[in-house]
């Protein structure tokens, strides 16, 4: 069994935030609301125990060289993603990098359980959670410079971030209450995103 403080570093300009998010990985993210997961190889891929987050925990690993959090959503949370999407940029996820089974409002196999790559789509930063947004749900907010996004990791509109946080491919057993990680693709970021993409004029790129 492995915990999850020694996610790699990337070269990228949030380097030092990336870092500080590395020396709290092993706690909690969001003061009294997450606990670690531990992550444990298994043959064809990365399995992990999700068993201890309580609802509206969340916990982290690192699969590939990619920070994964794994989000445990209350009934309430779940209400807002369905219904409360107007302040967000792409509430579709039309231009997001997902597996297709994430296209629902949850962006997940499983209502509950949000699994996602844990980094702001802006300059490559760790997202922190918060346990109160626009929404009045929990999201995750970039520290480094200001994105935030909803507790699907939806982008709000007039963020620095040009899209939504990406999902990677998994399977999940609820019964159980483990996650097999499969695959996850390099993040792109806003500088990769220039001149790419229609319909994110609601964001800024500041």
């Amino acid at each position: 069994m492995s915990k999850p403080e020694d996610y790699p570093s990337h070269s990228h300009p949030c380097n030092p935030c990336r870092r500080r998010f590395m020396k709290q990985a092993g706690t909690l993210l969001g003061a009294g609301l997450a606990a670690p997961l531990v992550a444990k190889a298994s043959t064809g891929g990365n399995v992990v125990d999700i068993s201890h987050i309580p609802v509206d925990g969340i916990g982290a690993t690192s699969f590939k060289g990619q920070p994964i959090v794994v989000l445990n959503r209350s009934r309430k949370t779940l209400n807002a993603l369905e219904h409360d999407q107007s302040l967000l940029a792409d509430p579709q996820s039309k231009h997001s990098q997902q597996p297709a089974f994430a296209d629902n409002p949850f962006r997940s196999r499983v209502p509950e359980w949000l699994v996602m790559v844990n980094v702001c789509t802006h300059q490559g930063c760790p997202t922190q959670f918060q346990p109160s947004m626009e929404a009045g749900a929990g999201g995750f907010f970039c520290p480094c410079h200001g994105s935030r996004f909803d507790a699907a990791g939806r982008v709000y509109r007039n963020q620095p971030a040009p899209r939504n946080m990406e999902i990677p491919n998994y399977e999940i057993d609820v019964k159980r209450k483990q996650v097999r990680l499969i695959d996850v693709q390099p993040v792109r970021l806003a500088a990769q995103a220039e001149g790419g993409e229609g319909g994110q004029g609601e964001n800024d790129g500041g």
